[in-house]
């Protein structure tokens, strides 16, 4: 993902917290997702931030290096919005 967009839920996934998981619903493809925590964490965090903000609250949230979290993050994002869960918006500068 471009470091220049925000990242967004998109309008058909329906979403809720379980204890530490999230459960979200495709509804446009009526599918079912469960995330672990760090999973559930991120999706939280897919509300209009930028991918540098969402890997400072990785970092910040559970001991693990900016590369690492970098990677996880992207793949994490990558693998959304090729799924369709996840929609990146270009910001204005």
């Amino acid at each position: 993902m471009n470091a220049q967009r925000t990242v967004h839920h998109a309008p058909d996934a329906v979403w809720r917290r379980y204890d530490d998981q999230v459960a979200v619903i495709s509804l446009d493809a009526n599918r079912v997702r469960l995330f672990n925590g760090v999973g559930s964490f991120l999706w939280e965090h897919c509300d209009g931030t930028t991918l540098e903000q969402m890997v400072s609250a990785v970092c910040a949230r559970f001991a693990v290096d900016e590369v690492t979290a970098r990677a996880d993050v992207e793949g994490f994002i990558d693998d959304l919005v090729a799924r369709g869960l996840l929609r990146p918006i270009a910001t204005e500068t």
